[in-house]
């Protein structure tokens, strides 16, 4: 019953175009300055869609600013209707983006693979475009306990793929290579969270975290390829 909530809400999602943010293109590219030193970790200037995953972290890092990292169901639902909300405005009809919501985020936690899978077979991609999604996304999520230098040579080596391949519509390229941008970001999220983690917890008893390692970054990542198409 959950899968079928998330699939029939996400789908929706898809259908909006990612020219639903908040600025056009040529202006969202300046958003973050590309010397950004602090990004340099993450960024991969070949991919022309890198920007899309700058502001992906910008939004991340302006709600973690002002509220504490996810340690609930609720709170990572929070999230991602901010981030969601930072990075795309109504649809073109005047309606509101469709928030997330608690059964979303569960579902996506039970059973990635099955969320993923829904959500990337609803989508306008081309039927070969999704099986090579799809099989990226299932490659970083049985990684997803790897280094983050680890995932991020994985990701390169895909968005080289996409980039060197004439088997993909110039829209499907565009939206694969903004799906493996915010992943890009979003896992460099998590692999400074753990460093931050590391130095205010040396010495003293660490609490174990609501969600595994990488488990936010990943439910982020799912969760939004709902908007990009």
């Amino acid at each position: 019953m959950k899968n079928s909530i998330l699939c029939s809400i996400l789908i929706g999602l898809l259908i909006s175009c990612s020219t639903d943010s908040d600025l056009p293109a040529s202006e969202n590219k300046n958003i973050v300055p590309k010397s950004s030193d602090m990004l340099r970790g993450a960024g991969n200037d070949a991919n022309p869609f890198d920007y899309k995953g700058e502001q992906y972290y910008q939004a991340l890092m302006h709600y973690r600013g002002e509220n504490p990292f996810p340690s609930s169901v609720k709170e990572m639902t929070c999230e991602l209707n901010f981030i969601s909300q930072k990075l795309y405005k109504t649809k073109a009809t005047g309606k509101s983006i469709i928030a997330f919501n608690d059964s979303i985020v569960e579902s996506i936690m039970a059973d990635p693979d099955a969320s993923l899978i829904a959500i990337v077979q609803g989508s306008l991609l081309g039927s070969g475009s999704k099986t090579s999604l799809i099989n990226f996304l299932q490659g970083l999520i049985s990684q997803r306990q790897h280094s983050f230098s680890s995932s991020y040579a994985y990701i390169v080596s895909y968005e080289d793929s996409v980039l060197q391949s004439s088997s993909f519509s110039e829209d499907d390229a565009d939206t694969i290579l903004t799906v493996t941008s915010i992943s890009r970001y979003s896992l460099y999220s998590e692999s400074e969270r753990k460093d931050k983690d590391w130095d205010t917890s040396a010495g003293n008893k660490t609490v174990r975290p609501f969600f595994a390692e990488n488990k936010t970054a990943l439910i982020s990542i799912i969760a939004l390829i709902g908007l990009l198409n």
